[in-house]
């Protein structure tokens, strides 16, 4: 992989530093915004606006509790890998 990278910087005239620097930076981007798509469109399937707010639907009968359950814990596992994407981000 190392010898495309130097390839593919070499034609584009960067340096391969700069090159996968800017690379991992755009797909981390790409990969966050998929997953907000992911979390707002779970929050919208049922008109909540947080994850809270969702348990305390699915808690007070306001949403049936199948697929509401199913769909917290991806909630969770979504709201959990786009901190872990923002942190990256940030290094």
């Amino acid at each position: 992989m190392a010898r495309v990278i130097e390839t593919v910087a070499r034609r584009l005239g960067v340096s391969p530093e700069r090159l996968e620097r800017e690379a991992i930076e755009v797909w981390l981007k790409r990969r966050l915004a998929l997953v907000e798509a992911e979390i707002a469109e779970i929050l919208a399937k049922y008109g909540v606006r947080s994850i809270e707010e969702l348990e305390e639907y699915i808690r007070k009968g306001k949403v049936d509790e199948h697929p509401a359950w199913e769909d917290l814990i991806t909630l969770e596992r979504l709201l959990e890998e786009k901190k872990k994407l923002s942190e990256a981000l940030r290094l």
